[in-house]
């Protein structure tokens, strides 16, 4: 009920807030923001449906920024399905080679789930990696969906500052609760995760990630003594480039949960093909069990080919074509429309 009334006080004052700025310096610290996302997607059997897939408002804005550095907040919601908060933290940047960001905020795991917000995304799905690895959706191996983000401790900067302007090198190390979002720590451990990212040139950038669960192990399954049952972690790096008339994008992962080592890939590539059109193309590899023979008979292949026509800069249109072949399934076909506005 607490929260629900939270979300419910959020909204009204995201949407009051234009109304009155002017005359309340303060609200200089605060700044509105959202955006909504529907579709309709339809298979190869004509099963087909309308959907809202995102809905979100924000507040967010700069509480000092001086000498001293600069102090951000974000507080995020989500009203679509089963309301929720998404993000609330704080972001402590003492210089730009130093910061502490604490709360609840997305992973940097991966490229995609921490560099990719939605609104950004080229294809209307995320990859197979980031939404069976970060925790991004109900397919995740840990059972655990929390839209990749987490509670918990970040320290983030950014290294050797070029000419140009870019840092050639950005980290990210963090400390979260891996118990998912809005839920306190249930079983004593803590997740690690470390990201490096190397920038040789402004659009250009080479990234390593690790995750591993520390601590003691859990108590939810007390009749399994392998030790290899409770490792629990995630390794991988990939490489994109994202320039203003083309971009290419692959990572690779694997890592452990519940003794079983699972290993996923993607590569997307993609071209403006007019100044508010651009196309893209997708290609998945998922397998849950890296140690079987014959791996591509064992895995999840998905093929996503798409067009994005950047209508204005706050409202977008995506159609996406994605052949999908599960393991033992015949394959499948998909067309999935979706639009986006933002505030």
């Amino acid at each position: 009920m607490k929260k629900r009334f939270a979300l419910v006080v959020l909204t009204a004052f995201c949407l009051a807030i234009p109304g009155f700025a002017q005359e309340r310096p303060w609200m200089k610290y605060i700044t509105p923001s959202g955006y909504f996302q529907a579709g309709f997607a339809l298979d190869d059997s004509f099963d087909n449906t309308f959907y809202i897939r995102r809905a979100r408002i924000s507040l967010g804005g700069a509480l000092y920024e001086g000498r001293a550095g600069k102090l951000d907040y974000k507080v995020q919601a989500e009203l679509a399905g089963s309301p929720k908060l998404l993000d609330y933290f704080f972001k402590y940047t003492v210089c730009p080679e130093f910061g502490v960001q604490l709360g609840q905020f997305k992973s940097p795991l991966s490229i995609e789930n921490a560099e990719y917000m939605p609104l950004k995304l080229e294809m209307i799905d995320y990859s197979l990696l980031v939404q069976r690895f970060v925790r991004m959706s109900a397919a995740d191996l840990s059972g655990i969906s929390s839209a990749g983000r987490d509670m918990g401790l970040q320290f983030y900067g950014s290294l050797f500052k070029l000419g140009d302007g870019h840092a050639l090198l950005r980290y990210n190390l963090a400390v979260f609760n891996g118990a998912g979002i809005n839920t306190t720590d249930d079983d004593r451990r803590k997740d690690f995760v470390a990201r490096v990212m190397f920038f040789p040139i402004k659009d250009l950038n080479l990234t390593g990630y690790y995750m591993r669960t520390l601590g003691p192990h859990s108590s939810i399954m007390p009749e399994y003594n392998d030790y290899d049952w409770y490792v629990f972690d995630r390794y991988g790096g990939g490489v994109c480039y994202d320039g203003k008339y083309a971009w290419f994008r692959a990572e690779y992962m694997e890592g452990h949960t519940f003794g079983w080592l699972a290993r996923g890939a993607y590569a997307t590539v993609g071209a403006k093909i007019a100044e508010k059109v651009g196309v893209g193309a997708r290609y998945d590899y998922f397998t849950t069990n890296a140690n079987q023979e014959g791996l591509f008979n064992h895995a999840q292949q998905y093929v996503t080919g798409g067009v994005s026509w950047y209508i204005h800069p706050r409202f977008r249109l995506q159609l996406n074509y994605m052949y999908k072949k599960e393991p033992g399934l015949d394959p499948t076909h998909f067309v999935n429309f979706m639009t986006s506005i933002s505030l």
